[in-house]
């Protein structure tokens, strides 16, 4: 068992590899009681590496129907990593079929939630419109980790299409869950990042029906882009669309006729006359 938690080294996935082939060779034999078993100690791991590594290396095998077999009653395992590297694995080896992929996530997102994420990421550089479509539903969960994960991700397409967005956070903003708005406002700002000018704008919008639970996440956001403004400030950023937008908007938010809009915006000004305040709040607020 692979006990180091980091990436792994070129000998550790030759030596992995090659106990995967050995796997295959019991396989081929008719062995198939010691392959699981080999399978399964070789995953009782908590390296995510190894974990994926093993699950996409298990597609390789000639005969798919056979190893679907052996590994299919592996996707309710004990033990995380056996579950873990089934999900790669059936990831591999249907990645050309996004629904049916989808469909497995829907069933695993409580049982390897790390490998969700991941997995959902990378479906959304490679099939954005399906994800918009499912990632909807997801989005209406009554489960609420389920409804935070529709949102991981999802700041691929922030570039290329922020409307899309924008039109799902003004319908779940105000979402009870305080995973999900910790997703939402992660999303906002990473979306604000790659479009302020469209950004900002629509934030300000969000802040004109006030609550207290919507309050407190725009403003995490907001202080977190201050944050980053001021961060990066430099002879290079201060000519940055984002820089520049950001610390405009805050100027505009002070003197705003919207009362919601300029409490904000003054506490924002004050913030941005003391970086270091900012900062430290951030930190606060991520160790609470």
């Amino acid at each position: 068992m692979h006990k180091n938690l980091g990436r792994l080294a070129i000998k550790d996935i030759k030596e992995n590899e090659s106990k995967v082939n050995k796997i295959f060779k019991s396989i081929s034999e008719g062995k198939i009681d010691h392959a699981k078993k080999a399978i399964i100690k070789l995953l009782s791991t908590p390296n995510y590496y190894v974990r994926e590594l093993i699950g996409k290396k298990l597609v390789d095998f000639p005969n798919g129907d056979l190893m679907d077999q052996i590994i299919l009653d592996m996707l309710g395992h004990k033990i995380y990593g056996v579950r873990a590297a089934i999900i790669f694995y059936y990831y591999l080896k249907y990645h050309h079929e996004p629904l049916k992929i989808i469909s497995l996530l829907d069933m695993s997102w409580e049982d390897t939630p790390w490998e969700v994420e991941h997995i959902l990421s990378e479906m959304w550089g490679k099939y954005p419109e399906i994800m918009k479509k499912e990632m909807t539903k997801w989005s209406k969960s009554q489960f609420e980790k389920q409804r935070a994960f529709s949102y991981h991700g999802m700041e691929t397409i922030a570039e290329s299409d922020p409307f899309f967005i924008y039109d799902l956070l003004s319908k779940n903003i105000d979402d009870v869950g305080i995973e999900v708005q910790k997703k939402i406002s992660n999303l906002l700002f990473c979306v604000a990042l790659k479009r302020p000018a469209e950004s900002y704008p629509f934030i300000r919008q969000l802040l004109l029906k006030p609550n207290e639970r919507r309050i407190k996440t725009i403003t995490t956001t907001m202080k977190r882009l201050l944050n980053q403004a001021l961060s990066s400030k430099n002879e290079k950023n201060t000519k940055n669309d984002f820089y520049l937008l950001t610390l405009q908007t805050v100027k505009d938010w002070k003197d705003d006729p919207s009362k919601e809009i300029s409490v904000l915006g003054k506490k924002l000004y004050e913030w941005s006359k003391n970086p270091e305040n900012i900062k430290q709040d951030l930190i606060d607020e991520n160790m609470a």
